[in-house]
């Protein structure tokens, strides 16, 4: 279940990564690893990873609409891509 969480949090660094470079990315795959995110961090809410799946979900909803500086889309991606292989060789 841990890897295929982390598999979903690699997705998300790479929906992070491909809007930076301003990638067509589906607006329902953004939108569902969106929500994917936030129940996963209201289910492990006292975890500090929550903090920033919450974040990530939040840059994910904004991205759709707004054109974000790509140096916070490489940083964001960055983090979750790094929890996700964490939680992968976990």
């Amino acid at each position: 279940m841990v890897k295929f969480l982390g598999m979903l949090d690699l997705t998300a660094a790479a929906i992070l990564a491909g809007t930076a470079y301003h990638i067509p990315i589906n607006h329902g795959l953004v939108v569902g690893i969106a929500v994917y995110l936030l129940l996963k961090a209201l289910l492990f809410l006292m975890d500090i990873g929550s903090v920033l799946d919450i974040i990530t979900a939040i840059t994910l909803i904004l991205s759709i609409t707004m054109v974000l500086p790509p140096i916070f889309l490489f940083i964001m991606a960055g983090l979750v891509g790094l929890k996700a292989i964490m939680s992968l060789f976990a």
